[in-house]
C-alpha cells in the first residue's frame, strides 16, 4: 500500500484539489483507491459523496482499521489539513511514501510555503531520501508575472516542480460533481491531461522505487 500525503499548511493552496484528482487518477488506473479527508472543512469527504457510482471508485477511509485491511487498498491519498506542523506533520511524514506540496502564485502562498519547505527538508526521511517530495503549482495563467515569480522562488528549492496546473472552471465543475479531470470527455480535458503528465509520471516513478 502506497501513502501519499497532499500537505501545505496554507489554505487555499489546492491541497483537496490535488488530492481529489490524483485520487480520480488511480482509481481510473484500476488502482483500489482510498481517500482520507483529514480537512475539518471535509470537502473531500463531499466530493465523494457527489461522486457517480459509474466513475471509477475511490472510497473513503473507513472508521475501523480492520475494514481498510478488507478492502486492501493500493493507494492512500490524505488531504492533509490547513496549519498541519509540528508533531502531526512528522507524524504524517513517517506515514508516507510520497508527499506532494501544492501552491498558487500568491505571495502569501509562498512565503508560507518557504518556511513550510524548509522544516520539511530538515526531516530524517526527507534527508535521507526516504521520503520523495515534489512541488505543484496550482491556478496558474503562464501569462502573468506571478507565475514567473512563482518558478523563480522555486529555484531555491531542492524538490522538483512536476507540474503547473492551469486556473480553469474544469476543476470548478470536477469538485460539484465528484469528479477528476481525468473521467472528463478529451474534448474537455485533454490539456489538463497534458499538464498533469509529468505528475502521473512522478507518481509511476515513486511506485516502481517502492516495489523494487
Amino acid at each position: 500500500m502506497q501513502t501519499i500525503l497532499i500537505a501545505n499548511p496554507k489554505g487555499g493552496s489546492g491541497k483537496t484539489t490535488l488530492a481529489t484528482n490524483v485520487a480520480g487518477f488511480l482509481a481510473g488506473k484500476r488502482q483500489r483507491v482510498v481517500l482520507a479527508d483529514e480537512d475539518p472543512q471535509q470537502s473531500a469527504t463531499q466530493w465523494l459523496a457527489r461522486r457517480p457510482a459509474l466513475f471509477p471508485q475511490v472510497a473513503a477511509l473507513p472508521a475501523e482499521r480492520r475494514a481498510l485491511r478488507e478492502f486492501d487498498p493500493q493507494y492512500v491519498v490524505v488531504d492533509s489539513p490547513a496549519g498541519l506542523h509540528g508533531e502531526r506533520l512528522r507524524d504524517e511524514v513517517r506515514r508516507a511514501d510520497a508527499m506532494l506540496v501544492p501552491l498558487t502564485p500568491s505571495a502569501f502562498d509562498m512565503a508560507a510555503t518557504a518556511r513550510f519547505l524548509r522544516q520539511l527538508a530538515e526531516y530524517k526521511a526527507v534527508k535521507g531520501g526516504e521520503l520523495a517530495v515534489a512541488l505543484v503549482a496550482n491556478r496558474v495563467d503562464a501569462r502573468t508575472h506571478s507565475a514567473a515569480e512563482l518558478d523563480a522562488f522555486l529555484q531555491d528549492f531542492e524538490f522538483p516542480l512536476v507540474a503547473h496546473l492551469r486556473d480553469t472552471q474544469v476543476y470548478v465543475h470536477c469538485a460539484r460533481d465528484g469528479a477528476s479531470v481525468f473521467d472528463l470527455p478529451r474534448s474537455r480535458a485533454e490539456q489538463d491531461w497534458e499538464q498533469w503528465r509529468p505528475l502521473t509520471r512522478w507518481l509511476a516513478r515513486q511506485a516502481r522505487a517502492a516495489a523494487a
